[in-house]
C-alpha cells in the first residue's frame, strides 16, 4: 500500500471563512474555491497545482494523509459532490493532527513539526493568502504558496512515517468515526431557529436602549464605559473579559443599582448567545442540518472537545435563556427520531476501579442507585431502611455531593464552595470520605509517590491506564514556592496546542486517569454502537446520540444501553450502567 499525504488550499477571506460558517457553511459559500492540492507519496511522487488536474486514481485503495483530515477530506467529499474530480476508493484517510495529539505533542503542524524534527514552519504565507484568488496573485507570491503548500505535505508524510506506528489502530478507528459523526450533521429545526434569532435581536436592541453613551461609541467601549463609571463615582473593574472573575463579581454588584451596568451586563451575555445562535444559522445548509465538529483528543485526558468558534457542540447553553432554548432547536424531521444515551456516574466508577475498591465496586454493583451504595459505604444510610432516593432524598442530595466532590482530594474549604455547605457541616464531610474511602486515599498517596521516584530517578512521570494507554507528564520539576515556602512539583501537558506546566499532585493525578479511563471506556462504547449499526450524530462528553426511524427507536435504545451497560474486553470487571431517552427535540 502507497501513502500519500494530501494538503488542499482554498479561498477564504472575513465572510468566506470557516471559522464563520462550519466546514460544509463555509465549502457551500458561493466564494470557495478549492484552487491547489499538493501531495507527497511514499512512491515518489510530488503534486503541486489543480486538484481538477490531479490523477486521483492513485489514491486508490491506498492510505492518504492530511494534518487535519475532516477539513481535506472534507473538501475532497465536496468536490466529488459537485463533480470537480471523481470518486475512488481510498483505503483509509488518517489524520496526523490526531495523532500527534494523541502522543502528547502539539495538534498544529507547525507545533508538530518543532517538536518533532526541530523546524521552524512559517506559516506568514497562508495569512497572507487571506482574500487572494488564485488568478489574482503575482507569479512571485504563487510559487511561494505552493512552495508553502508542498512543504506541509512532505511534514505531514514524514510525521506519519516518524510515529504513525507509535498510534494505536483503535485509536485510529476512534479518530475516524468521531470525524464521520460531525460530516453527518445534526437536524435543525429552521423555522425555530429564525425565531429564536428575531428574539434575540429583540433582547439585543433592548438592552443596547438603556445604555447610555449608544449614540456615539459602541455598546461595549471601554473608553464610554470608563468615563460612565467616572461620572457615577464607581471604580470601573480591571478587565471587562467574558471569563473575568473580577467582572463578573462587577456586575453582579453594580448591576443591582445601575441600570445602564446591567444593560451593559446583559448585552455582553445577549450577544454572546447570539453569536451561537448565527454560527447555527451560518453552519446550517439546505438539507435542514447543521454541520459541527467533534475534536479528538481535545483535552490532555484524551477527552473529545468542541471544535472552537462560536459554537461548542460540547457545552450548548442548557435550559431557556432570553426567551430562547437553544437545545430544542436540535429536532429530526418527520418520521425520525433520536435516541440519547448516556453512562451513569462514569468518572466514579473509574476512581473505584483505579483504586482497587472491591467493596465499592460490588455494592455498585449490587444497587440500582450509586448514590444508596455510596451512602451504606460513608455509613450515612441503614440499608435496612430501604433505597435512599425513597427513604431521604435530602441524604441522598449530600451522599452525591459528597462523592462527586471528594475523590480528587479537595479541601473543606473548596467543597464548601463546591457543595453549598457551611465550613463546618464541609469539613465534616470531607473527613468522612477520606476516613470511610482509605482506597481511594491510598491512590492519591500512590500517585504521589509515584512522582517522587521519576524526580529522585530523573525520568519521565507516567500512568499507565487499563486500556493501555498512558498519561505522561514528562520530566517533573521539583520547586519551592517563594510565597509559601513548601515545594511543588510541576510537569507538562499539553494545551491549546503547546505544552505548559502543570502543578501536580496525586489528587489531580487522580482525576486526569479517572478522566482518561472514563474516556477510553466510553469510546470504546462509540465503536460498538457503530459497530451494531447504529449511527451517531453527536456526543457529549458520556452521553451519545443516534438518530433513527422514529418507529425503530424502542429496539434502538434498548439495544444502545445494552451496549453501553456492558464493559470492554479490557477491563471486563468495572460495573457500568447506562441510561437513554427517546426524543424528537434534544432537551437534555
Amino acid at each position: 500500500m502507497n501513502t500519500y499525504a494530501a494538503d488542499f488550499e482554498t479561498y477564504y477571506d472575513k465572510e468566506c471563512s470557516i471559522k464563520t460558517l462550519g466546514s460544509q457553511g463555509y465549502f457551500n459559500h458561493p466564494n470557495f474555491d478549492a484552487y491547489m492540492i499538493t501531495v507527497w507519496g511514499s512512491d515518489g511522487t510530488r503534486y503541486v497545482g489543480d486538484p481538477k488536474q490531479f490523477d486521483w486514481s492513485l489514491f486508490e485503495g491506498n492510505r492518504v494523509l492530511s494534518h487535519n483530515a475532516a477539513f481535506d477530506e472534507g473538501v475532497y467529499f465536496h468536490g466529488v459532490s459537485k463533480g470537480w474530480w471523481p470518486k475512488v476508493d481510498i483505503a483509509e484517510w488518517l489524520c496526523t493532527a490526531d495523532m500527534t495529539a494523541f502522543l502528547g505533542l502539539p495538534r498544529n503542524l507547525k507545533g508538530a513539526a518543532k517538536t518533532v524534527f526541530d523546524i521552524e514552519v512559517n506559516k506568514d504565507t497562508r495569512d497572507n493568502m487571506k482574500g487572494k484568488e488564485w488568478g489574482s496573485m503575482t507569479p512571485e507570491f504563487r510559487k511561494e504558496v505552493s512552495d508553502y503548500a508542498l512543504r506541509d505535505a512532505e511534514y505531514c508524510f514524514r510525521l506519519w512515517e516518524e510515529l504513525g506506528d507509535k498510534w494505536p489502530e483503535r485509536e485510529k478507528k476512534i479518530s475516524l468515526i468521531n470525524r464521520r459523526i460531525s460530516q453527518r450533521g445534526i437536524p435543525i429545526d429552521w423555522d425555530a431557529l429564525q425565531k429564536n434569532l428575531g428574539i434575540i435581536n429583540t433582547a439585543l436592541f433592548e438592552a443596547e436602549s438603556k445604555i447610555p453613551w449608544i449614540e456615539e461609541f459602541t455598546p461595549l467601549s471601554r473608553k464610554a464605559f470608563n468615563a460612565q463609571c467616572r461620572k457615577q463615582g464607581i471604580e470601573p473593574p480591571k478587565s471587562l473579559a467574558q471569563d473575568s472573575p473580577e467582572a463578573a463579581k462587577w456586575f453582579d454588584k453594580n448591576g443591582r443599582e445601575c441600570e445602564w451596568a446591567r444593560a451593559v451586563s446583559d448585552y455582553r451575555r445577549i450577544n454572546s448567545f447570539k453569536k451561537k445562535l448565527e454560527s447555527f444559522q451560518n453552519g446550517t445548509l439546505g438539507d435542514g442540518r447543521y454541520y459541527g465538529g467533534f475534536l479528538y483528543f481535545g483535552a490532555s485526558t484524551g477527552r473529545f472537545s468542541g471544535s472552537g468558534g462560536n459554537l461548542n457542540l460540547q457545552n450548548l447553553p442548557r435550559g431557556e435563556m432570553f426567551g430562547v432554548d437553544f437545545r430544542k432547536m436540535i429536532k429530526t424531521p418527520e418520521g425520525r427520531a433520536l435516541v440519547v444515551v448516556d453512562l451513569s456516574q462514569i468518572e466514579v466508577r473509574t476512581l473505584c476501579y483505579l483504586a482497587g475498591d472491591t467493596k465499592a465496586l460490588q455494592l455498585i454493583k449490587e444497587s440500582d442507585d450509586i448514590y444508596h451504595a455510596f451512602g451504606v459505604l460513608l455509613g450515612l444510610h441503614d440499608p435496612a431502611n430501604g433505597p435512599l432516593k425513597k427513604y431521604d432524598s435530602d441524604l441522598r442530595h449530600k451522599v452525591k455531593s459528597i462523592v462527586l466532590g471528594c475523590g480528587y482530594g479537595m479541601g473543606g474549604d473548596r467543597f464548601a464552595e463546591f457543595s453549598g455547605m457551611e465550613a463546618e457541616e464541609a469539613a465534616g464531610a470531607v473527613n468522612l470520605y477520606r476516613k470511610r474511602m482509605k482506597s481511594v486515599v491510598n491512590l492519591w498517596g500512590d500517585y504521589d509517590q509515584g512522582i517522587g521516584f521519576s524526580v529522585a530517578a530523573g525520568q519521565e512521570f507516567c500512568v499507565d491506564l487499563p486500556s493501555g494507554r498512558v498519561l505522561n507528564y514528562g520530566h517533573i520539576k521539583r520547586m519551592k514556592d517563594s510565597r509559601t515556602g513548601k515545594f511543588t512539583h510541576i510537569g507538562k501537558i499539553m494545551r491549546q496546542g503547546r505544552m505548559m506546566d502543570f502543578k501536580l499532585w496525586g489528587g489531580v493525578v487522580t482525576e486526569n486517569a479517572s478522566q482518561g479511563l472514563a474516556r477510553d471506556i466510553f469510546s470504546d462504547m462509540m465503536l460498538r454502537v457503530e459497530d451494531a449499526g447504529y449511527q451517531c450524530i453527536m456526543h457529549v462528553h458520556d452521553e451519545l446520540i443516534v438518530e433513527v426511524d422514529a418507529d425503530k427507536a424502542e429496539l434502538a435504545l434498548q439495544e444502545i444501553v445494552g451496549i453501553m451497560s456492558t464493559p470492554p474486553e479490557w477491563i471486563p470487571e468495572i460495573p457500568l450502567s447506562a441510561e437513554g431517552k427517546i426524543m424528537t427535540q434534544y432537551a437534555k
